[in-house]
């Protein structure tokens, strides 16, 4: 019997290649998708998209505006006269001045003045001297005589003896001279025959030009100050805006007054607090006190600031209170070499500092431009029943020099205020530090000034003088807290968009509203800046009713 055979199977030819051919994992993914090169940004380009280009136009603004008034008028102007008198004084050897004031700011303008004569002093030897005695009775004009009145300008600030004369007439006929007396603060006292006679060769480059660098460097801290707080580039950007061109601020970066070195110095060290550099935040509040006494208030917001919401590194913060007293004495002895030319006892001079701000005391009548706190937080129209209401400070007409917080400012003060507080409770921390520097920098000044005295300790406080320009270290935290309450209602604009797909009339008015309010401010900045030709004459209705 024959075996069965079993018909043979010939593989298909799919079959011998998969035999043949050994199996491979097969990319089953899609080929991924060619990304072209980047393509590079020109110069033009990056420049456009560089970060701080918004700041560089501030800057640059405020710094042209600046220094085309720097010389407009080439002579002093408001308070002025008692910096530039008390720097004439120290620079001359014959003295300080005013004494109820720390020696920083009053160091730079005595340094702008010599470095701008080419390193030497502003004065010059007339080769006049006087020919007759001159009495301490008179205090308004004098004529007297001299050896040559030709060489004497009419104008000129000159000096005999310790006292400063303003030159107002001549008579080089007769060799006479007319001046006013006791100029810059000086005493005016007697003076023998045959006393030299200096003129004063400075101007107003010289006294006025660190003011204008101080103001500068005060605007780009606040930008970083806005930085640190974690707004966006364009709330940063709105609250630089408003701060560079507040009126008050603007004008006081221009002149020769100690406040914008105070404020500058202030900045400087919130900017170190919020970088948790807390020694660095001691040493610029003493140099803050330093330029005037009250740049100590910001210590106060600082201080309850750290112990309500950080609490951090607490030996570093503790010596840093340390080094906030050391180096304010440190710092003020120091510069008192320079000014008063010698080694003084600090308790003394802490003394005299305290006892001189005391001294200033509401009077009646009392001093024109003085005011009491509570009227500098309501607008400049509005004027309530025995009130000091000075909401504004001529210190010149032509160019106008006039001295007011910018009411976009002002009519926000009190609404931010509230928003603020809203933002406390809701565990703001930013808002928290523009409250209480809001405190500490404004809200004292209502019991300093108040006309019920107070006693603490058996020290009496109370109708402390007051003028609207202390606003100055105030309105940086108003402008931050402006600018949170604008940046939390742009973000409601857009949810609420987001939500509804559509914008609203109410969303479309806010719209219009911002951009229009911050025409409205830059409007008020060019109109009464003293770099552009008077457009509104103050001096008449409805202004002049301020």
């Amino acid at each position: 019997m024959m075996p069965e055979m079993k018909p043979e199977v010939t593989p298909e030819p799919a079959q011998e290649m998969a035999q043949e051919i050994p199996q491979t994992e097969v990319n089953t993914e899609p080929p991924p998708e060619i990304i072209p090169p980047a393509v590079p940004q020109t110069r033009w380009q990056r420049f456009l998209h560089w970060k701080y280009l918004g700041l560089a136009v501030i800057v640059l603004v405020t710094l042209i505006l600046h220094f085309i008034a720097i010389m407009h008028p080439p002579t002093i102007v408001w308070d002025e006269i008692w910096y530039v008198g008390d720097a004439r004084s120290v620079i001359s050897g014959t003295g300080e001045l005013r004494p109820e004031h720390p020696p920083l700011a009053k160091f730079f303008i005595v340094a702008g003045e010599y470095i701008f004569n080419g390193f030497k002093t502003p004065e010059h030897d007339t080769g006049v001297k006087t020919y007759q005695y001159i009495g301490a009775d008179s205090t308004t004009d004098l004529t007297f005589d001299v050896s040559d009145a030709s060489v004497i300008n009419v104008g000129a600030t000159i000096r005999i003896d310790g006292e400063q004369m303003e030159v107002t007439g001549t008579d080089p006929g007769q060799n006479q001279i007319v001046v006013r007396r006791g100029t810059g603060g000086s005493t005016v006292t007697t003076h023998n025959m045959l006393q030299k006679i200096y003129v004063f060769t400075d101007n107003a480059f010289g006294w006025r030009f660190f003011s204008i660098i101080f103001g500068t460097l005060g605007i780009i801290i606040f930008y970083f100050i806005c930085t640190k707080l974690n707004f966006s580039w364009k709330i940063t950007m709105v609250a630089t805006f408003l701060f560079a061109f507040e009126d008050m601020t603007f004008i006081h970066s221009g002149l020769a007054l100690l406040d914008v070195y105070m404020v500058t110095f202030m900045l400087a060290a919130i900017l170190c607090y919020l970088d948790e550099n807390y020694i660095w935040m001691g040493i610029f509040i003493a140099l803050s006190a330093n330029c005037k006494l009250v740049g100590l208030f910001i210590f106060i917001a600082i201080f309850i600031h750290w112990a309500i919401y950080r609490k951090n590194k607490w030996q570093l913060f503790s010596a840093s209170i340390v080094v906030t007293a050391i180096a304010f004495v440190v710092f003020l002895t120091f510069f008192d070499i320079f000014i008063k030319g010698g080694l003084e006892n600090p308790i003394t001079r802490i003394t005299e500092l305290i006892g001189g701000t005391a001294a200033n005391q509401f009077t009646v009548p009392k001093l024109s431009i003085s005011s009491r706190p509570w009227t500098w937080i309501y607008p400049q129209f509005v004027a309530l029943k025995n009130q000091y209401n000075v909401p504004a400070i001529v210190y010149s007409y032509d160019p106008q020099y006039i001295s007011f917080i910018s009411t976009t400012i002002q009519i926000m003060i009190v609404p931010t205020i509230g928003y603020m507080i809203y933002k406390v409770v809701k565990k703001s921390k930013a808002a928290g530090l523009v409250l209480l520097w809001f405190i500490a920098t404004y809200l004292v000044w209502i019991p300093l000034s108040s006309p019920l005295k107070i006693s603490i300790g058996g020290a009496t406080i109370g109708n402390r003088v007051a003028f609207v320009f202390y606003f100055l270290a105030v309105t940086p935290a108003i402008c931050i807290g402006m600018a949170m309450a604008l940046s939390d209602w742009l973000d409601k604009l857009k949810a609420r968009r987001l939500v509804t797909n559509r914008i609203t009339f109410l969303q479309r008015t806010a719209y219009i509203f911002i951009p229009s309010w911050l025409l409205l401010h830059l409007a008020i900045f060019i109109v009464f800046n003293p770099a552009v030709p008077v457009i509104i004459k103050t001096w008449l209705p409805p202004f002049s009713n301020w």
